[in-house]
């Protein structure tokens, strides 16, 4: 503690400054010597000291000061145009600019509903065969003609790209669900868009469950490298809720009809702009 005289000789000059060893720095630690004590007598200032906030009853405050002193994060940037969403939700559902812009309405025809006949593996053959036959079942009771297009397209390219998802399903029936919960929800088959309901799909393969989570693994086959592409992407409120399966060769012409007047919304407003 500094000598009393020498306080009394400072208020007599009528200011008072701490030793460089008294004063403390610039805050910027908690640990730092943050915490000033002033001691008056008599109204008058007779001794002073700093030492570390940290484990003090003042530590609390500190932190809140720090808190105070941090600057703001910047604000997150505007959202694109929503004609910007919309065209890069089609580049995902379509699988590409270069699709979209080729994206026709054209029915879809029984090209490429055939396994082909490389596919000599006996046991594949055999499953993905059991499996057609099912969705044949499926379509003929609920779809039309050129759905069970889609599915068996959807068959086939599974067989190739993704052979084990085939073989190590528990049974041709929940594969055949799988496969109609990819394809009907990348169409829009399901209530309350669509007349299908999964239920229905239910009943006609005899599955004692929902088919979601094999859908998800075909979902996740056919989409193959390009997932982180079509994963955590919110879909645009102008967008229909459709499943994006970046497979334009899995939609029908309704579908696609869907896709591109919405395209060319997209385009129109873009030019716009």
């Amino acid at each position: 503690m500094q000598d009393p005289d020498i306080w009394e000789s400072d208020r007599r000059q009528g200011w008072f400054e701490p030793s460089a060893a008294q004063r403390h720095p610039l805050p910027g630690g908690v640990g730092e010597h943050r915490l000033t004590h002033l001691v008056l007598v008599d109204g008058r200032l007779v001794d002073a000291w700093s030492e570390p906030v940290e484990h003090t009853d003042w530590e609390h405050v500190a932190r809140r000061h720090d808190q105070e002193r941090r600057p703001l994060p910047p604000p997150p940037p505007p959202p694109p145009p929503a004609h910007e969403q919309v065209q890069a939700w089609l580049e995902r559902v379509c699988g590409g600019r270069e699709a979209l812009e080729a994206l026709d309405d054209l029915p879809l025809d029984d090209d490429g509903t055939d396994l082909p006949d490389t596919l000599e593996d006996l046991p594949l053959r055999r499953r993905a065969e059991g499996v057609g036959e099912l969705l044949d079942a499926v379509a003929a009771a609920h779809l039309d003609v050129e759905s069970s297009y889609a599915l068996r397209r959807a068959l086939v390219a599974l067989s190739i790209l993704e052979p084990e998802v085939v073989t190590g399903a528990r049974s041709a029936a929940h594969l055949a669900g799988g496969l109609c919960w990819a394809v009907g929800r990348a169409n829009g088959w399901f209530h309350p868009h669509g007349s299908l309901r999964l239920t229905m799909v239910q009943d006609a393969l005899a599955l004692p469950g929902s088919p979601a989570a094999v859908g998800g693994l075909v979902r996740r086959a056919l989409v193959g490298l390009r997932w982180g592409d079509l994963e955590g992407r919110e879909r645009p409120r102008e967008a229909p809720d459709l499943l994006p399966l970046g497979r334009p060769d899995l939609l029908t012409a309704a579908t696609r009809v869907r896709l591109t007047r919405l395209r060319e919304r997209a385009r129109e407003a873009r030019e716009v702009a």
